[in-house]
């Protein structure tokens, strides 16, 4: 059964112009002009439990998308696919990699890297030969399992803590952080199709496609 349009989505107050996150937090829902975030903002963003998009590029060039958990150290982005996830093959392959996170609640936020994808562990099981956890069983034990799963962490990881993974550094080339509202950016106004105060548009706008 698909979930209900507005399980997640933001309540909106048509008297006050506001509207309520899922945690009942009220905030300006048209919000300001997009800033970047401080490194103080975009590391306790990045310590909440949200879903990285990563897109990476199959062999034949085409663009390919994954959701993932990740953990962030501070200097760069952890992700843990499968052994048999297709695109940790392609990130082996070609480690060119856009990873995106964001916060689709207004205010919104979001941290986009372009990076390059390093295999530090390739489809490993959660114990090394030497007795040693592997990178991914650690990331999974301390960070990624508590962080997403709480107090329910080992009751998802038990059963598949035997299960080959891979370990992938995502190390940012560049990383841009965005916080705002439905505010747009100056660079995609066009001032002469505001409208006047008779509702008209200032000059007649040229349409294509």
């Amino acid at each position: 059964m698909r979930p209900s349009p507005t399980a997640t989505a933001p309540k909106r107050d048509r008297e006050c112009g506001v509207s309520e996150k899922p945690d009942g937090q009220k905030t300006d829902f048209m919000g300001s002009k997009p800033r970047p975030m401080s490194a103080g903002e975009m590391n306790e963003f990045l310590q909440k439990p949200w879903i990285a998009k990563i897109a990476c590029l199959t062999p034949d060039g085409s663009p390919y998308i994954a959701a993932s958990w990740y953990h962030w150290d501070g200097v760069a982005f952890w992700v843990v696919p499968r052994a048999r996830s297709e695109w940790a093959h392609y990130l082996a392959r070609d480690p060119r990699v856009h990873l995106l996170i964001d916060d689709p609640n207004p205010p919104l936020s979001k941290v986009i890297c372009e990076g390059t994808a390093v295999v530090v562990e390739a489809a490993v099981g959660p114990y090394l030969d030497n007795g040693e956890m592997s990178i991914w069983n650690k990331i999974g034990t301390y960070h990624t399992g508590p962080r997403y799963l709480g107090e329910r962490a080992n009751e998802y990881r038990g059963p598949k803590n035997v299960e080959p993974c891979w370990t992938i550094k995502i190390v940012p080339r560049k990383i841009t952080t965005v916080r705002y509202g439905f505010q747009w950016a100056s660079r995609y106004e066009h001032p002469e199709l505001i409208p006047e105060d008779e509702g008209r548009a200032e000059v007649t706008p040229v349409y294509y496609g």
